[in-house]
């Protein structure tokens, strides 16, 4: 007689990293707060997708210690992006800084735009 398998419960709780917690109520108000600075939507170039987003370390998390929770180095990405960048957050971390100077130069524009109309 074959077993038969019940698929509405979860054999195991999926862990990602055992040194993270990410309940910690300051890891998740950084990432609340990188995804309010990059307005709900994917920064990779071309995406801007608004659904499934995680907040990606520029700076890896381990080696980093420092800047975990250091607004500028975080960016939003849909799971689609982050998968890609997965395992190669050496070879992005220019990209990505560079991204995050450029929205931070629109801002300053935004800004100076706002100041000539007053």
């Amino acid at each position: 007689m074959r077993r038969r398998r019940n698929h509405n419960k979860r054999p195991y709780k999926r862990t990602f990293n055992k040194n993270r917690d990410y309940q910690d109520p300051i890891y998740s108000q950084w990432r609340k707060d990188v995804k309010a600075r990059d307005k709900y939507r994917c920064q990779w170039p071309g995406c801007l997708s608004d659904k499934k987003l995680q907040v990606h370390h520029i700076k890896m998390w381990a080696h980093n210690p420092g800047l975990r929770f250091v607004l500028a180095n975080g960016i939003t990405l849909c799971s689609r992006c982050h998968k890609s960048v997965k395992g190669k957050e050496r070879d992005f971390e220019s990209f990505f800084l560079k991204l995050l100077e450029w929205q931070m130069l629109d801002k300053i524009k935004e800004y100076n735009e706002k100041r000539r109309d007053l």
